[in-house]
């Protein structure tokens, strides 16, 4: 049986992206959820702090296979130098499951941000949120690639990182632009592609 913390917000996943920010009042999570308003008020304070808590029980599977997968490349290298490309499909491959399982994740993550009060206090709690990982693949990727300076690779990084969440994001954009060049490549040989791609460009000489 669900407790009540858990019932608020397996209503509030549901309802905030499928009504929108404006409908998916706490009146009407609450009327959904079974409960009264005082319940809100009392595990989480407000309808922002129950946003946050919504993404975040959303985005810590996401951010826990990241770092498991990431931990097990690191594990696996011991003393010696990781390989890079392990560790840049230890980043990619969670992110394509998630899309899969989420297909609606962008337009989900939009009403989000609408529902939220404000706006930089959001983006500042996602940032807060994969801070911790993002970091520790820098940390990695430096030592995969010793040649090059921090700097310059933890620059690699941020580009890395826009492309693999922009790629996520843009699933269809994807799928269209592989229809319009006449080519057939299933996930799998996608995410290969893009490491290999990705791999070149942390490589390529100062």
């Amino acid at each position: 049986m669900r407790d009540t913390k858990t019932k608020i917000l397996d209503v509030a996943e549901r309802l905030i992206p499928s009504l929108g920010a404006e409908k998916a009042s706490l009146r009407r999570i609450t009327e959904a959820a079974g409960v009264n308003i005082a319940a809100i008020n009392y595990h989480f304070g407000c309808k922002n702090n129950l946003i946050a808590a919504v993404m975040v029980r959303i985005l810590n599977p996401l951010i826990e296979k990241l770092e498991s997968r990431l931990q097990d490349v690191m594990d696996a290298a011991g003393r010696n130098k990781p390989e890079l490309e392990a560790i840049l499909a230890a980043y990619l491959v969670p992110l394509v499951e998630f899309s899969r399982q989420h297909p609606d994740h962008e337009a989900m993550f939009a009403q989000f941000f609408n529902s939220y009060d404000d706006g930089d206090l959001f983006r500042q709690s996602i940032q807060d949120l994969v801070g911790k990982i993002t970091r520790f693949y820098g940390e990695c990727l430096v030592k995969a690639l010793p040649e090059l300076p921090p700097r310059t690779v933890l620059s690699r990084l941020a580009f890395f990182r826009n492309m693999a969440l922009g790629i996520m994001q843009g699933n269809c954009m994807m799928d269209e632009s592989m229809t319009i060049l006449g080519l057939n490549m299933g996930r799998e040989a996608m995410v290969d592609a893009m490491v290999a791609y990705a791999a070149a460009g942390f490589r390529a000489r100062v």
